[in-house]
């Protein structure tokens, strides 16, 4: 499993959308995905019921977006704008960073399609800009539905650009612990 952070800017209205969040973090990432890889173990709960790449590389990934249209398969408000979806995506290096999430890829998927269709969480992006707003407890933003899908809590808290980097570090370390220790010269 991985977890992807978009860097690209996209046309249109979103692009506006990606620049402000991007500037209001101070980051270069705008959105996340949880993907799934094969071998995940997780193709039973994938809507086509494979985490192998379609015919153009695209792999599964999960997120809440907050003005794309949810996919016909979302067993919620298929058709309506902003929540909780699975959506195929051919992840372009020039477009996504991409890291490790050493996270249990069956607790991650089982936790999104729970939440498969919910809302997105508009008041938690307006908390950004003015305090007196708060999140819904029932709705998600990307980072939000991404870190809870990695088992921790209170997702609400973490924004696009600390996950990734969050994500990056752990990952990083691991590989470090891994590594064997040289002897001095």
């Amino acid at each position: 499993m991985l977890l992807a952070s978009y860097k690209s800017i996209r046309p249109g209205l979103q692009g506006i959308a990606n620049r402000v969040i991007r500037w209001r973090l101070g980051g270069i990432y705008s959105h996340n995905e949880v993907v799934f890889e094969p071998g995940d173990g997780v193709d039973h709960l994938m809507p086509d019921g494979s985490c192998q790449p379609d015919a153009t590389g695209a792999l599964w990934c999960a997120s809440s977006v907050a003005a794309e249209r949810l996919p016909a398969h979302s067993p919620r408000r298929a058709g309506h704008r902003g929540g909780v979806r699975f959506k195929r995506i051919k992840l372009n290096p020039a477009h996504w960073d991409l890291v490790p999430y050493h996270r249990d890829p069956l607790a991650a998927a089982q936790h999104i399609k729970r939440l498969e269709g919910s809302l997105y969480d508009w008041q938690l992006i307006l908390g950004f800009v003015a305090w007196f707003f708060r999140h819904k407890a029932s709705r998600n933003t990307c980072s939000e539905l991404c870190t809870e899908a990695g088992g921790q809590r209170e997702g609400w808290r973490v924004d696009p650009c600390t996950l990734h980097e969050a994500t990056a570090a752990e990952d990083r370390a691991r590989r470090l612990s891994h590594q064997p220790l040289k002897a001095n010269p």
